[in-house]
């Protein structure tokens, strides 16, 4: 059970301007993994330590590289960061990846910082003071405006204990996050320990994880298990959102599973190639994108490219913002409300980022289709999650609650009230396991009537449409049950043998199809025991057995005619075979199939299925090779 507060810290900042050495100072843990690392003097890869405060929270700092060449990697760390660390060199001051990273952390969200100027013992006093006042300056306006300032040493450890009270003093107004929902986990990075299988690392965003548990890797859909859990280095059978943890997993190999990937539960999450957003170009950018601007797009820990497709601006400017379309080169797994960077396609410096506003869109942005797209993006922009649902339900019906999940960003049990309430106030209804707007429902209903008037007027003589004909023509085809029965109890359809039509319509014979009846009924009289089949029909009248279907049932629910296999006997046909079987049964105890031939001078091909059709009316029964009396003659 989680007992401990869990927060994520990252640093930023320009290369070399003391990142890695403030995190060894504070948490004696030396980030720079790599040889290279270490022979170059600066960090290449995202680097992980940990630090316990004095009041018992957690804090996992993620350490990224400051160079510009490896700002990618920086962005694969910077996402979901709680607090971060905004380093400035007090003998270089504002650089051009403290500008660049500021961006990163705006885009992304970042609500929380402190800012800490390093290397204060390679300057006076006097000179410290000035890189505060241009510190304070350049972030005006942002995030970070009005954030604590600690200027320290991590050669002499001045200024130390001064940043880890900051650090304690605002953890304590950062809400942890939650553990509740389903898990996602960004993979940064995947690798073999021998005698235990494939390990990827990550720090855990939602949800929480056990030994045991049964997950999935995506994009790919790769199904693993989990057979181990650490968290700092220690062995544990749990783990909590905010934590930096490494998992063990079965199932698959370390070439499978690569940064970028996503580690979720089974069944919630669908990849995509298209995300409808709000994007926010930097101040700073030195560009103003238009439609087909090509970016490279980060989400969590996967670096993508894109083309950008504006949906309320044909240019965006440096500084603004719009609704936008960003079409993507491979896939990416997001939620609701999720945050992005955007760097520039060549060079490839951060120009901005912003909010995943439909992680999954139902169709590609097309100029016709702006007032619609403008519409469905201006009410996911909204704070209430009911009209945010709604939207979505109108825009992509029907809906599964599982789907939700990922549209709403909201744990599965939140989505269950959520809909419940809305059910309650009659503002949608379910089908099943599928959810749709109650205007969707008017709709349906509106398209079934329209159908069956369109219908009841080419075809005069059907008796309507069947569920099944109905169900490959309406558009709404999940809803149809619940409007189907809604337009019974309002008194608008009428059903009869598996039929629905409109009320006040009968069947009848006018038009063209009023003579094919005629037709029909002059051929069947011709030869009234051995009528020809509906093919036989169909060939003999120049007529479609489409055309001849509804004229057959028309016949048999209207006219008393029996439809027999592929037969039709008229009822004065009908009466006589049975006046004669009375007449047989008067003689005689049973009536072989050779004597049934000879009485109406027919085909064994007419004469099975006609005595079959009697057997099921109960006039004749069965009993071996021949017929006795049944009940209903």
């Amino acid at each position: 059970m989680q007992s401990k507060k869990f927060l994520v810290v990252g640093t930023a900042g320009h290369v070399d301007h003391g990142k890695t050495t403030l995190v060894k100072a504070l948490t004696g843990i030396d980030t720079d993994r790599w040889e290279e690392e270490k022979k170059r003097g600066m960090t290449i890869d995202l680097g992980f330590a940990y630090l316990e405060l004095p009041s018992g929270t957690l804090i996992g700092i993620v350490d990224v590289p400051g160079h510009e060449k490896f700002l990618k990697n920086m962005l694969a760390g910077a996402h979901g960061l709680d607090l971060v660390l905004f380093v400035i060199a007090a003998d270089e001051g504002i650089m051009p990846q403290t500008k660049e990273h500021l961006t990163v952390c705006q885009s992304l969200g970042t609500k929380k910082g402190i800012v800490v100027i390093t290397k204060k013992d390679l300057v006076d006093k006097e000179w410290l003071e000035l890189v505060k006042e241009e510190v304070a300056s350049f972030l005006k306006g942002t995030f970070l405006e009005g954030a604590p300032v600690v200027a320290v040493s991590s050669k002499t450890g001045e200024g130390l204990k001064e940043l880890v009270r900051e650090i304690e003093k605002i953890s304590e107004e950062i809400e942890p996050k939650s553990s509740k929902g389903i898990l996602r986990l960004p993979v940064d990075r995947s690798f073999t320990v021998k005698g235990f299988g494939t390990v990827i690392t990550g720090t855990l965003i939602s949800g929480k994880v056990r030994v045991g548990d049964n997950l999935e890797v995506l994009p790919k859909g790769l199904k693993v298990k989990v057979r181990g859990l650490q968290v700092h280095g220690k062995e544990v059978k749990e783990a909590f959102a905010g934590q930096r943890t490494a998992v063990n997993l079965s199932g698959v190999k370390k070439e499978e599973v690569k940064r970028g990937d996503l580690l979720a539960t089974v069944g919630y999450l669908k990849a995509t190639s298209l995300v409808d957003a709000v994007l926010e170009l930097s101040k700073d950018a030195e560009v103003v994108i238009t439609s087909g601007f090509k970016v490279h797009f980060h989400h969590l820990t996967k670096e993508v490219e894109g083309e950008v497709f504006l949906i309320d601006k044909e240019e965006l400017y440096p500084g603004e913002r719009a609704f936008a379309q960003i079409r993507l080169k491979g896939e990416i797994v997001p939620l609701f409300n999720d945050r992005f960077v955007i760097r520039n396609y060549s060079p490839a410096r951060v120009i901005g980022g912003g909010k995943v506003l439909d992680p999954l869109p139902s169709r590609k942005f097309r100029r016709k289709l702006k007032e619609d797209f403008l519409l469905k993006l201006k009410g996911l922009s909204g704070q209430d999650l009911k009209e945010v649902l709604l939207v979505h339900l109108k825009d992509k019906e029907p809906l599964k609650k599982k789907e939700l999940v990922q549209l709403l960003a909201l744990p599965p049990e939140e989505v269950e009230e959520l809909v419940e309430e809305l059910l309650r106030e009659g503002r949608i209804v379910s089908e099943g396991d599928y959810l749709f707007t109650k205007d969707f429902l008017s709709e349906v209903k509106e398209e079934i009537l329209n159908l069956l008037k369109e219908h009841h007027s080419l075809v005069p003589i059907s008796e309507g449409m069947t569920k099944e004909e109905l169900k490959g023509k309406v558009k709404g085809s999940r809803l149809l049950s619940v409007a189907l029965s809604e337009l019974l109890k309002e008194g608008k359809l009428v059903e009869k043998g598996g039929f629905f039509r409109l009320s006040g319509f009968e069947p009848r014979e006018e038009g063209a199809y009023g003579e094919l009846v005629k037709e029909v009924e002059l051929a069947l009289r011709k030869t009234p025991f051995s009528p020809p089949s509906l093919k036989e029909l169909s060939s003999l009248l120049g007529q479609g057995e489409e055309r001849l279907t509804p004229v057959a049932s028309y016949l048999v629910n209207r006219k008393g005619y029996h439809r027999v296999g592929d037969f039709l006997f008229s009822p004065e046909a009908f009466e006589e075979v049975l006046s004669k079987l009375k007449e047989h049964f008067k003689q005689k105890e049973s009536l072989s199939v050779g004597e049934f031939k000879d009485y109406f001078k027919i085909t064994r091909k007419v004469a099975i299925p006609l005595l079959e059709y009697l057997d099921r009316l109960g006039f004749t029964r069965r009993r071996g090779n021949e017929r006795v009396k049944g009940n209903s003659l």
